[in-house]
Protein backbone atom coordinates (compact mmCIF):
# COMPACT_ATOMS: atom_id res chain seq x y z
CA UNK A 1 0.00 0.00 0.00
CA UNK A 2 3.08 2.00 0.78
CA UNK A 3 4.06 1.84 -2.69
CA UNK A 4 1.15 2.86 -4.08
CA UNK A 5 1.02 5.96 -2.31
CA UNK A 6 4.14 6.84 -3.02
CA UNK A 7 4.07 6.50 -6.55
CA UNK A 8 0.58 8.15 -6.82
CA UNK A 9 2.98 11.15 -5.08
CA UNK A 10 5.46 10.40 -7.83
CA UNK A 11 3.42 10.79 -10.45
CA UNK A 12 1.14 13.70 -9.45
CA UNK A 13 4.12 16.03 -8.35
CA UNK A 14 5.32 15.17 -11.64
CA UNK A 15 2.27 16.18 -13.75
CA UNK A 16 1.65 19.51 -11.42
CA UNK A 17 5.32 20.33 -12.03
CA UNK A 18 4.77 19.71 -15.68
CA UNK A 19 1.46 21.90 -16.07
CA UNK A 20 3.28 24.60 -13.62
CA UNK A 21 6.89 25.29 -15.34
CA UNK A 22 5.53 26.89 -18.75
CA UNK A 23 3.52 29.45 -19.32
CA UNK A 24 1.55 30.21 -23.03
CA UNK A 25 1.86 33.56 -24.13
CA UNK A 26 -0.97 34.15 -26.32
CA UNK A 27 -1.01 35.51 -29.74
CA UNK A 28 -1.59 39.03 -29.91
CA UNK A 29 0.00 39.76 -26.60
CA UNK A 30 1.09 43.41 -26.65
CA UNK A 31 4.71 44.19 -25.92
CA UNK A 32 5.24 47.93 -24.98
CA UNK A 33 8.14 49.41 -26.29
CA UNK A 34 10.89 52.46 -25.67
CA UNK A 35 13.45 53.91 -28.20
CA UNK A 36 16.10 54.63 -25.79
CA UNK A 37 18.45 56.84 -28.25
CA UNK A 38 17.24 58.91 -31.36
CA UNK A 39 17.91 58.33 -34.86
CA UNK A 40 18.17 60.01 -37.30
CA UNK A 41 17.95 59.76 -41.72
CA UNK A 42 21.67 60.61 -42.26
CA UNK A 43 23.22 59.57 -39.18
CA UNK A 44 21.97 56.37 -38.80
CA UNK A 45 22.44 54.33 -41.97
CA UNK A 46 19.86 51.17 -43.27
CA UNK A 47 20.95 47.85 -41.47
CA UNK A 48 22.02 49.79 -38.33
CA UNK A 49 20.54 49.09 -35.19
CA UNK A 50 17.90 50.97 -33.65
CA UNK A 51 17.75 51.05 -29.40
CA UNK A 52 14.21 49.59 -28.43
CA UNK A 53 14.15 48.43 -24.87
CA UNK A 54 10.95 46.54 -23.76
CA UNK A 55 9.28 49.65 -21.09
CA UNK A 56 7.30 47.22 -19.03
CA UNK A 57 7.51 43.85 -17.78
CA UNK A 58 4.64 41.56 -19.68
CA UNK A 59 2.65 40.20 -17.71
CA UNK A 60 0.74 36.56 -18.32
CA UNK A 61 -1.36 35.00 -15.43
CA UNK A 62 0.75 36.65 -12.81
CA UNK A 63 3.90 35.60 -14.31
CA UNK A 64 6.66 37.86 -16.28
CA UNK A 65 6.80 36.42 -19.65
CA UNK A 66 8.61 39.33 -20.73
CA UNK A 67 11.11 41.63 -18.61
CA UNK A 68 11.35 45.80 -18.61
CA UNK A 69 14.53 46.85 -20.33
CA UNK A 70 14.60 43.67 -22.54
CA UNK A 71 16.34 44.60 -25.88
CA UNK A 72 14.13 44.77 -28.90
CA UNK A 73 16.17 43.76 -32.04
CA UNK A 74 15.25 46.54 -34.40
CA UNK A 75 17.11 48.36 -37.15
CA UNK A 76 16.86 51.07 -39.80
CA UNK A 77 15.21 49.53 -42.83
CA UNK A 78 15.20 53.06 -44.22
CA UNK A 79 17.18 56.64 -44.31
CA UNK A 80 16.74 58.57 -47.68
CA UNK A 81 15.17 61.37 -48.92
CA UNK A 82 13.62 62.85 -45.63
CA UNK A 83 12.10 59.36 -44.95
CA UNK A 84 13.12 57.34 -42.10
CA UNK A 85 11.69 54.02 -41.04
CA UNK A 86 12.92 51.47 -38.13
CA UNK A 87 11.54 47.80 -38.04
CA UNK A 88 10.79 45.96 -35.06
CA UNK A 89 11.43 41.82 -35.46
CA UNK A 90 12.21 40.20 -32.31
CA UNK A 91 12.15 40.21 -28.52
CA UNK A 92 13.31 37.74 -26.02
CA UNK A 93 11.06 35.84 -23.06
CA UNK A 94 12.66 35.46 -19.72
CA UNK A 95 13.28 31.58 -20.67
CA UNK A 96 15.26 33.10 -24.06
CA UNK A 97 12.50 32.01 -26.68
CA UNK A 98 12.78 34.56 -29.32
CA UNK A 99 9.71 36.15 -29.86
CA UNK A 100 8.68 37.34 -33.22
CA UNK A 101 6.50 40.89 -32.93
CA UNK A 102 3.89 40.67 -35.91
CA UNK A 103 4.55 43.26 -38.56
CA UNK A 104 6.09 46.18 -36.82
CA UNK A 105 7.47 49.58 -38.09
CA UNK A 106 8.22 53.42 -37.05
CA UNK A 107 8.25 55.79 -40.33
CA UNK A 108 8.33 59.19 -40.68
CA UNK A 109 9.64 61.95 -42.80
CA UNK A 110 11.06 65.31 -42.42
CA UNK A 111 7.70 67.11 -43.34
CA UNK A 112 5.53 65.37 -40.48
CA UNK A 113 8.49 66.08 -38.36
CA UNK A 114 8.55 70.45 -38.97
CA UNK A 115 12.19 69.42 -40.21
CA UNK A 116 13.81 69.99 -43.22
CA UNK A 117 17.21 68.33 -41.98
CA UNK A 118 15.30 64.49 -42.50
CA UNK A 119 13.47 61.86 -40.85
CA UNK A 120 13.76 61.94 -36.60
CA UNK A 121 12.45 59.56 -34.49
CA UNK A 122 13.21 60.90 -30.88
CA UNK A 123 14.79 59.49 -27.30
CA UNK A 124 11.79 58.13 -25.86
CA UNK A 125 9.17 57.78 -28.88
CA UNK A 126 6.66 54.56 -27.64
CA UNK A 127 5.47 51.65 -29.84
CA UNK A 128 2.76 48.65 -28.77
CA UNK A 129 4.14 45.50 -30.97
CA UNK A 130 2.50 42.23 -30.43
CA UNK A 131 2.97 38.58 -31.13
CA UNK A 132 1.73 36.78 -34.48
CA UNK A 133 1.50 33.57 -32.93
CA UNK A 134 1.36 32.04 -29.20
CA UNK A 135 4.59 30.92 -27.62
CA UNK A 136 5.14 28.40 -24.43
CA UNK A 137 8.12 29.53 -22.43
CA UNK A 138 9.64 27.94 -19.12
CA UNK A 139 8.55 30.46 -16.07
CA UNK A 140 11.64 30.10 -13.97
CA UNK A 141 14.00 31.29 -17.29
CA UNK A 142 16.69 29.72 -18.60
CA UNK A 143 16.84 27.86 -22.47
CA UNK A 144 14.18 24.89 -22.61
Amino acid sequence: MKSIVALALVFSSYFSFSQTDEITIPESTLIPMELTQEVKEGKNKVGEAARFVVSQDVVVNGTVVVAKNTLVHASVTTSKRGELRVDLYDVAAVDGTVMKLNDCWIFTTAAQNLNSHGGLIVKGTKKNCSTPVSYKVKKSGGKF
